[in-house]
């Protein structure tokens, strides 16, 4: 049975898997999940993780179909280890979710308030 907690505003959740304890904590929920915006602006974001040697790998949790970043742990753990997981992981999620914004926010054009037309418009 799996331990769900709150970190911030996301599900953090620890499950014991095999010889060791899954750690896991939601990055999008199933909506935004399902906004390909937001999901290329994440994937696309994906190779910082490596880059900076994290923790998590981005996986879609199959019970709540949201988007999360997931590691194991091998078995004997402290609960001060997967405290330090948790927060790794937690740190992780705020800097995707910094560098996902950013993304969409430079790749959304934004409205001088108005047209610029080319050719002649009726009634121009």
């Amino acid at each position: 049975m799996p331990l769900d907690c709150w970190i911030d505003d996301a599900n953090a959740r620890l499950a014991v898997v095999g010889d060791g304890v899954r750690c896991s904590i939601e990055l999008l929920d199933p909506y935004d999940a399902g906004d390909p915006q937001r999901l290329e602006a994440l994937l696309g974001e994906g190779g910082a993780s490596l880059a900076c040697a994290c923790d998590g790998a981005l996986a879609i949790d199959p019970q709540t179909r949201c988007v999360v970043l997931v590691s194991w742990m091998a078995n004997p753990c402290s609960l001060g280890d997967l405290l330090d997981r948790l927060e790794s992981l937690a740190n992780q999620r705020a800097a995707m979710l910094s560098l996902m914004q950013t993304t969409i926010r430079n790749t959304t054009p934004t409205l001088s308030g108005r047209s610029i037309l080319n050719h002649r418009q009726p009634g121009v």
